[in-house]
């Protein structure tokens, strides 16, 4: 019986030995995963940079991402603050500044210090705060609202700025001139009893000396007095001009004029312009917002750099032939031009703005081969100037 007790009690011990030890591998584990954690920790800062091209400081349908733009994170207040990092953006416009640890971003701000092309010949622009999107894991994210960077000069394809707000009329400026003393008036203090003084010595009166003796002033008569009632004068109206009588003047066999001719019908007027790649492969004065070296990527959007790659132009876009999804480029950048040709809103070419255009570009290259096919035929059909009641000429100007 005693070797029994004594086994059990042994096996007991063991147990609860074991469990300690799993306790504390457990707590050594989770302080090594709190450290590994904390010296793996990290901070993102990530934005965009957009050419603002008419200069009214907001993101418009001109602008568009700006490739190779310099981007300072700057922390501290006052006239120098202090620059952390700075990186360049990429064909889209990003750009990511990756930090060890986690500070505090709180207090620092993001700004364009040196842009690219004609977007660069401006002063930089203004500073944005950084804002912390989420924090978790060891990772920190701060976001930045989209940055601008100015040309020197606004385009001429800009809308032009809104006119200013008339000034006031004189008659309210009069009214509230008259209504000044009443409301000055009544908001007067009120007036204050009189001084009580106390009463003067009683002095002896002066000795006058005897006014000397002048002659009356001769008076000049009084001019008489208008009476109470005078008689109306009449009022003599101006004389009224007749017209002069002619005489009668003799009738003479006169030739009856021929009928007018019926007015002629008006030419209807066309509003847009519509013209087919190789008039715009020809024609590259004509080329507006976008240039023949922007690349397709920077154009269309990632979809089409993942298909077209990131080095091919608009101008190599033109030459596509052969593959359907090169003509499919073709007719999109042709479409692309003249939606950029054409003022916004004129109700010429068939598809109105810039973002129709890239939308069914995207659409196509994610669908099957016959979307594509079929947006390329549609594409075709508006750079010729159809899809409407009456065809569009293509009304570009000739390059000297």
């Amino acid at each position: 019986m005693e070797l029994a007790n004594i086994k059990q009690s042994g096996v007991c011990s063991g147990s609860s030995m074991a469990r300690q030890l799993q306790v504390v591998a457990l707590l050594l584990l989770l302080k090594a995963a709190a450290a590994a954690a904390a010296s793996s920790s990290s901070t993102v800062v990530a934005g965009m940079v957009f050419c603002d091209q008419c200069k009214d400081g907001a993101r418009g349908l001109f602008d568009y991402p700006l490739f190779g733009a310099r981007v300072a994170i700057q922390c501290g207040g006052g006239d120098t603050p202090l620059t952390v990092r700075e990186c360049n953006t990429n064909w889209f416009g990003g750009f990511s500044v990756r930090l060890e640890g986690s500070p505090d971003m709180n207090r620092c701000t993001a700004r364009v210090v040196q842009a690219t092309g004609h977007c660069g010949a401006a002063t930089p622009g203004a500073p944005r705060e950084l804002t912390l999107a989420f924090r978790m894991l060891g990772l920190a994210l701060y976001t930045v609202p989209p940055l601008l960077s100015q040309p020197l000069h606004a385009m001429d394809f800009c809308p032009a700025a809104p006119a200013p707000a008339p000034p006031a009329p004189a008659a309210a400026t009069a009214d509230a001139l008259a209504l000044a003393p009443a409301s000055s008036s009544s908001s007067s203090p009120p007036l204050t009893p009189p001084l009580v003084s106390s009463p003067a010595p009683h002095l002896p009166p002066p000795v006058s000396s005897p006014a000397p003796h002048l002659p009356p002033p001769v008076s000049s008569p009084a001019p008489p007095l208008p009476p109470f009632w005078r008689r109306r004068q009449p009022r003599h109206l101006p004389p009224v001009w007749r017209r002069v009588p002619t005489l009668p003047q003799p009738k003479h066999d006169v030739q009856p004029l021929p009928p007018p001719p019926p007015p002629s019908q008006p030419a209807l007027a066309t509003t847009g312009s519509a013209c087919t790649y190789d008039k715009w492969a020809l024609n590259w004065c004509g080329w507006r917002v976008v240039t023949p070296n922007t690349t397709v990527a920077m154009a269309f959007g990632p979809a089409a750099a993942q298909r077209y790659g990131l080095e091919m132009t608009l101008r190599e876009a033109l030459e596509g032939r052969g593959d359907m999804y090169r003509t499919l480029l073709r007719e999109a950048t042709a479409a692309l031009l003249n939606t950029y040709y054409n003022a916004p809103g004129n109700g010429g070419f068939l598809y109105p703005t810039t973002a129709s255009v890239i939308d069914h570009m995207n659409a196509a290259l994610l669908g099957s081969e016959q979307r594509i096919l079929l947006e390329g035929a549609r594409f075709r059909r508006a750079n010729s100037g159809g899809g409407r009641a009456t065809k569009l000429p293509c009304d570009l100007p000739p390059c000297n």
